[in-house]
């Protein structure tokens, strides 16, 4: 056996020791294996007798931590689980976590099939506890993880866009790099908009620096519709050039609408350069509604940061526009250097 052979027989049998049977209770609970395929497999459970659930492990993104929980619970134990998560109940949260960056997950996917079809996707980490709601429940061992990425792809093309929603968000969170390949293909050209919309939004909140690297691509989309959606993608992001990458939008755009949206979160990241791209466009940029909206971002940084840039359009920007806009936005600080500034104006 070559030693490239070995590492991946290890890994595969790390990958088959880590799926352990989940821990469900009030469920009649049964346990398939899928090497014949997850699609076939699925395709056979929608050929039983519903309702029922089933549900099956795969190793999640690195890093990612989360906790879903039941009945609208936010407390969330050491093990990103809430409790027994209730497979039934309408009212179950879904919380993000930075986490233990250094900690390799799993999740458990579960689906629910009624009348002959997939109705609903939920995934939970590995190890929580599950309440069945007295269905049927069956647990597929030997599910390979880019057989469900390309499985759940399907479904993030139905027409019931809450069921692709959740696809989409189970697709996100898988480790395997074709679950980048299936949202940036999602996200090009020719796909819906509302699709290519999601798919951007988990390019950059779940793909790590492969998904930004995605977006840094789609930024020259002739659409501006979507470009303008891709500036909050770039937001969420966590790869430090993504700020850049958003900074360039703002700055160059052609469309006026976008370079507006991509100010506004700019805005909201703070931080020495987005404050400089700020006042540069104050300055600079041809466009007066552009102006005014970088002075709208100005006003929602830390108060100790905005007041005095806000004091200096205020008093030096040859718009009248602007120079109004600033003002208006200074009155909402309540800031002393404010009020002092207003009172020096009343008493000319």
């Amino acid at each position: 056996m070559t030693h490239n052979c070995l590492i991946a027989a290890i890994l595969g049998a790390s990958t088959l020791a880590m799926a352990q049977q989940p821990k469900v209770t009030n469920a009649q609970l049964h346990t398939e294996s899928a090497s014949a395929g997850l699609a076939a497999t699925v395709n056979q459970l929608e050929h039983a007798s519903g309702p029922l659930w089933f549900g099956y492990e795969v190793p999640t993104v690195p890093g990612s931590r989360f906790s879903v929980c039941s009945g609208g619970s936010q407390s969330q134990d050491d093990d990103g689980c809430c409790g027994v998560y209730r497979l039934e109940e309408s009212g179950n949260t879904w919380h993000s976590d930075k986490g233990d960056q250094s900690v390799p997950r799993s999740i458990d996917i579960l689906a629910r099939i009624d009348h002959g079809a997939v109705e609903k996707i939920r995934f939970v980490s590995s190890g929580c506890r599950l309440d069945g709601g007295g269905l049927s429940f069956t647990w597929l061992s030997d599910v390979k993880p880019d057989d469900s990425v390309a499985w759940l792809a399907g479904l993030a093309k139905s027409d019931e866009k809450h069921l692709a929603d959740q696809a989409l968000a189970a697709v996100a969170i898988h480790e395997t790099s074709k679950a980048t390949a299936v949202l940036v293909n999602f996200a090009a050209s020719g796909n819906p908009l509302w699709l290519r919309e999601k798919a951007g939004f988990w390019l950059g909140a779940g793909r790590g620096h492969d998904g930004y690297l995605a977006l840094k691509r789609l930024a020259a989309d002739p659409d501006p519709e979507f470009r303008k959606k891709l500036t909050f993608d770039l937001f969420v992001s966590h790869d430090p050039a993504a700020v850049d990458d958003l900074i360039h939008v703002a700055k160059s755009d052609q469309d006026v609408p976008v370079r507006e949206q991509a100010i506004f979160w700019v805005g909201q990241k703070a931080g020495a350069k987005a404050i400089a791209m700020l006042k540069d466009t104050v300055v600079n940029d041809p466009e007066v509604g552009v102006k005014k909206k970088a002075v709208f971002a100005i006003s929602q940084l830390p108060k100790d940061e905005a007041v005095p840039e806000l004091l200096h359009v205020a008093q030096t920007n040859p718009d009248p526009a602007v120079r109004k806009d600033a003002m208006f936005w200074l009155g909402q600080t309540h800031d002393p250097r404010a009020l002092a500034y207003f009172e020096q104006i009343l008493s000319r």
